[in-house]
């Protein structure tokens, strides 16, 4: 075994035990990776400058003794996950040790001195560990390019200045009891990523700006930070993350232009004002002051051009947006939700590429400026919840505006002038109580896909030329004010789907439809929904031919047309709770389910055509139907054979009915009150 090189022992988890000592001078990798039931490590009892490579990671080690330092050749130690491991020796000098892997080693609560200058080592990982603080030892590790401290929850100080010139990248995330971020007693150029996020950390220092390279400086959560130097000037830093530093009130001065900074991160932060150097950072691309509930001001005027998307969501006490001073070429998306903004300055024209604008819940708007019809390339306006929000700007020419929200506004008209968003494909009205008519020059949005009507309780009629918004295939008016539908619906070949439930002023929804155009009819609709509209007739009808699913519970009506049979392909009808509903009349031979319940002054059923499928018929709470009617369903259905059928009747029962026997395999099931049985005709 004297020339043995490598010796791989991964995943052994039934491995106890090894020699006691070790001295095999021509091994160079020694893999005991995953041998969990490992719990001792043997000495080194000769040195061993050959081997290069020991994985310890996954075993039960407890402990690690001082003769570990006579591998001198040793480049690799992984110790990652090994729980138990509790005590490293005292001092570690290794000259060519590369990498120490100590993550998540959770009863490791030491780190030894580095008691001889290490050079070599360039990445260790202690992230994980019970360590409680690092002495000023580690800087001796003068090649050391990542130190991975992160979620050492344990940790509460570190040396009190860090000069480790060839560090890269400094990582102490989640490490909650750290208070206090070192001070940097030299240039460390070379530092180019230092994550503080998650930490207690209370302040920066100014010694900061020493680290001339860093490109992340990550603060975010850091909820106990409450200031930062009074000016920054790190020329590249690149991205400046303070989200949810919900104790930061000021954001420094910018004293140099710092152009390679392209995003920073306040959101959640208590910032109360930003400075007019902002413009300094001339190469922002993001800034987000998303929830910054007390910003009360911005600088007068923003002049940013590289900047892609400014968010002032949530920003509750911002009453005012500044002007913009020079065109901003580059800005998309501009999120101004939840603001107290009660205007836009006519210079957002000078955002002339911006794609989405978001004013959602500013319930101080009451306006936009006319310039607003300048934003050719404009996509997306949201002003749902702007409730003194009245008057939408004429648009003078083409937009390109594809979706429009003016959900619960105050709105009262919308101008004729509408048509020239040809590109329109949503509209959203919602819950505008003040909306009194629409124009017909809504009728010229071919692209129209979606409009929304839905609680608009004063608009009383929809636009003649409905017909014409060819690609409508959504359209809701729920709750709204309408009392007809208008012919042209007709033409909607693309509308499926309808829903008018709650339209309390629709009494005769199709009254105005000719009974005598046979031709005319819709071949798309295959739902509607006409519940709880206070329908008294239902005339005219039959037009709606492809229909599936037609919905009417409570109602007022006292009958069903006798042209519903004409709806050839309906399967479901849906009549509970229409108390006042005397009769129903022959139906197609498509119907499958029928729910009559609670429909009180019910009195007869015409014999149904019953079609070679399951049925399911409800007239629980029917109490004046006709004994025989039931009758009429079973003998129908006896045809069928093998299909069920489930019929739901008035509880108390009425006299009992009597079947004839025809067919011995027929099953039919009485609900009767909660209780269901099944009854086999003999």
């Amino acid at each position: 075994m004297g020339s043995l090189q490598t010796l791989n022992l991964r995943g052994c988890r039934e491995l106890k035990s090894l020699p006691s000592s070790i001295h095999m001078e021509s091994l160079q990798t020694l893999n005991l990776s995953g041998c969990s039931n490992l719990e001792m490590f043997p000495e080194i009892s000769e040195v061993m400058e050959k081997l290069s490579k020991l994985h310890l990671d996954g075993t039960a080690i407890k402990e690690l003794s001082s003769s570990i330092n006579k591998l001198t050749g040793l480049t690799i130690l992984d110790l990652r996950g090994c729980r138990e491991l509790k005590s490293l020796p005292s001092s570690i000098h290794m000259g060519s040790l590369q990498t120490l892997n100590l993550s998540g080693c959770a009863n490791l609560d030491v780190f030894p001195d580095i008691s001889e200058v290490m050079e070599k080592l360039s990445k260790l990982h202690l992230d994980g560990t019970a360590i409680k603080e690092l002495s000023s030892s580690i800087n001796k590790l003068t090649g050391l390019t990542i130190l991975d401290l992160r979620g050492c929850r344990e940790l509460k100080s570190l040396p009190s200045s860090i000069h480790m010139g060839s560090l890269q990248t400094l990582n102490l995330s989640g490490c909650l009891n750290l208070e206090m971020c070192p001070e940097i007693s030299e240039v460390m150029e070379k530092l180019s990523k230092l994550h503080l996020d998650g930490t207690a950390i209370k302040e920066l220092s100014s010694s900061i700006n020493k680290l001339t390279g860093l490109t992340i400086l990550d603060l975010r959560g850091c909820r106990e930070l409450k200031s930062l130097p009074s000016s920054i000037h790190m020329g590249s830093l690149q991205t400046l993350n303070l989200s949810g530093c919900s104790d930061l009130e000021k954001f420094p001065d910018i004293s140099d232009v710092m152009e390679k900074l392209s995003k920073l991160y306040l959101d959640g932060t208590a910032i109360k004002e930003l400075p007019s150097s902002i413009n300094k950072l001339t190469g922002l691309t993001v800034l987000d002051l998303f929830g910054c509930q007390e910003l009360k001001s911005l600088p007068s005027n923003v002049h940013m051009r590289f900047l892609q998307t400014l968010n002032l969501s949530g920003c509750s006490n911002l009453e005012k947006f500044p002007e913009i001073s020079d065109v901003m070429e580059k800005i998309s998306e501009l999120h101004l939700d939840g603001t107290a903004i009660k205007e836009l300055p006519s210079s957002i024209r000078n955002i002339p590429r911006l794609l989405s604008l978001k004013l959602r819940d500013c319930k101080k708007l009451k306006s936009l400026p006319s310039s607003i019809c300048d934003l050719k390339s404009l996509q997306y306006v949201g002003l749902s919840g702007c409730a003194k929000f009245e008057v939408f700007p004429n648009i003078v020419e083409k937009m390109g505006l594809r979706e429009l929200h003016l959900h619960g506004t105050s709105i009262k008209r919308i101008p004729p002038s509408i048509e020239c968003l040809h590109g329109l494909v949503l509209l959203n009205l919602r819950n505008c109580k003040s909306l009194g008519s629409l124009p017909e020059d809504l009728c010229n949005l071919v692209s129209l896909t979606v409009l929304t009507l839905s609680g608009c309780s004063k608009l009383q009629n929809l636009p003649e030329k409905l017909g014409k918004l060819e690609s409508l295939w959504n359209l809701e008016v729920e709750g709204s004010g309408i009392k007809q539908l208008p012919l042209s619906l007709l033409r909607l070949n693309k509308l499926t789907k309808l829903s008018c439930h709650g339209c309390k002023e629709m009494t005769a929804p199709f009254s105005s439809w000719s009974t005598s155009m046979e031709d005319c009819s819709h071949r798309g609709l295959v739902y509607l929904d006409l519940s709880d509209c206070n329908l008294l007739e239902l005339s005219g009808i039959a037009h709606l031919s492809s229909l599936k699913t037609l919905d009417l519970c409570r109602n007022n009506f006292e009958s069903l047309p006798a042209e519903m049979n004409r709806l050839h392909r309906l399967t479901d009808l849906k009549l509970e709770g229409c108390k006042r509903l005397k009769s129903i009349p022959e139906l197609s031979s498509s119907i499958s389910f029928i729910d009559a319940h609670d429909c009180t002054a019910l009195e007869s059923v015409s014999r149904p055509k019953l079609p070679y499928m399951n049925l399911y018929f409800t007239f629980s709470n029917c109490f004046q139907l006709v004994q025989n009617q039931f009758e009429y369903i079973v003998e129908a259905h006896q045809v069928s054979l093998s299909l069920s059928l489930f019929l739901s009747l008035p509880h108390p029962l009425p006299p009992p009915p009597r079947f004839p026997c025809l067919c011995v395999f027929l099953e039919v099931n009485f609900q009767i009150g909660s209780a269901i049985s099944v009854v086999d005709l003999q």
